[in-house]
């Protein structure tokens, strides 16, 4: 047995039975994640939730009755083709680039960027979706975790205090944050899904194929996350994983150990412009 292959076994069976599953009767028990327009929303009409870009994304009012669609919103990076970034530039906001995805790291405690998510969250509002995926929210607190750790309190603080000011002026708005999880008791009561990114699996820097974490890995970030809902039952975690689509026996393992520890997965390319459903997910509840 190779290494990788003896690695994911045991990861699996840590997720799975290291502590004890969350609870499973939460209202989403199905959700994807989609960047892309080319698919019709019709494709993801029988899930319960689904994520799409906030400024590109197929018309989605066909499914609403039963889907409810997020708005992908980046609360710690920028793009290079969103317009505000010169503004944040001028302002000394941009705090690195991440070469991985062609973005740039921004400085949450900046009285502009503030803003303008909170404008980011408004649009979406308006263009129908039923809440926002927070993401990027990890980028911030790791370049102070780093490079400056006398400001790691003020991004954590700048960064709940975000999230708080979108509650109060969405106080319908369904909310979920991706990761971020030294915040998340800071905005338990203020969200309504956890999104564990990549707690499982990842894509090897040596070999460029996909692998498991380490069994201490996936169990330490379970704990944690376990640890929240503990402190607010309301959440529910949701997961999200990069697999090779053609391996099927690989996603089946994935799908098991997450749903095993009481987590709501889905498993999808890294680019996110790809549906491959859940094996077997239509035979089951």
């Amino acid at each position: 047995m190779n290494k990788w292959l003896k690695q994911g076994l045991a990861a699996l069976l840590c997720l799975a039975g290291c502590t004890p599953a969350l609870r499973t009767n939460g209202e989403i028990k199905h959700w994807a994640a989609y960047y892309d327009v080319e698919l019709p929303a019709s494709t993801f009409k029988h899930y319960d939730l689904v994520v799409f870009d906030r400024r590109h994304y197929p018309k989605f009012d066909s499914i609403k009755r039963k889907t409810k669609v997020l708005a992908y919103v980046s609360m710690g990076e920028v793009y290079d083709d969103i317009p505000e970034k010169k503004l944040l530039e001028a302002e000394n906001a941009i705090l690195f680039q991440n070469d991985k995805w062609g973005s740039h790291a921004v400085d949450v405690t900046s009285p502009l960027w503030r803003k303008l998510v909170l404008g980011y969250v408004d649009d979406a509002a308006q263009k129908g979706f039923d809440g926002v995926m927070l993401d990027t929210v990890d980028s911030p607190l790791h370049w102070a975790e780093t490079q400056a750790p006398e400001r790691l309190d003020a991004m954590r603080e700048a960064l709940a205090s975000l999230i708080h000011a979108i509650r109060i002026a969405h106080p319908r708005m369904k909310i979920m944050v991706n990761r971020g999880f030294g915040i998340l008791p800071l905005v338990m009561d203020d969200i309504n899904y956890v999104l564990a990114e990549s707690i499982l699996t990842h894509k090897d820097e040596t070999s460029g194929q996909f692998a498991f974490f380490s069994p201490e890995t996936s169990s330490e970030v379970a704990a944690q996350l376990r640890y929240v809902v503990a402190r607010s039952p309301q959440l529910q975690v949701l997961t999200l994983d990069y697999w090779n689509m053609d391996d099927v026996n690989g996603l089946e393992r994935i799908y098991a150990a997450h749903r095993a520890a009481g987590f709501v997965p889905y498993v999808t390319t890294p680019d996110l412009t790809t549906h491959t459903p859940e094996p077997r997910r239509f035979s089951k509840n």
